[in-house]
């Protein structure tokens, strides 16, 4: 149940698929975030060598 401000109560149909479905996306965003940050920086080193 909601309560807007003004006292009146409503309720909220979340399917329960939801929560998890956005926590994967969250873990998916950060892994990939990650390997991003990895592959960028490895590239980085291989380049500063040759150069």
């Amino acid at each position: 149940m909601c309560e807007t401000s003004n006292g009146h109560d409503y309720s909220i149909a979340i399917p329960g698929y939801i929560n998890p479905t956005v926590a994967l996306l969250l873990l998916l965003a950060l892994t990939s975030a990650l390997i991003s940050v990895v592959l960028h920086s490895k590239q980085r080193t291989t380049t500063r060598k040759k150069g």
